[in-house]
């Protein structure tokens, strides 16, 4: 795959970022929910999933 250069820099609204931030913040709430029903499941993902879903301190 080529690498791209000289892109035009794009500015995201600070609007736009929080959204996305807060769409986020639901997608790991919910594999957590998920995480919690089925953690044998949840085990198979390995020692990296198990970490990104854990809660943040």
């Amino acid at each position: 795959m080529p690498e791209l250069t000289n892109l035009p820099r794009t500015i995201i609204p600070q609007e736009l970022m929080i959204a996305r931030l807060a769409q986020s913040e639901q997608m790991r709430e919910f594999f957590i929910q998920m995480r919690l029903q089925n953690p044998v499941l949840a085990n198979q993902g390995g020692e990296k999933v198990q970490n990104l879903l854990s809660p943040s301190t």
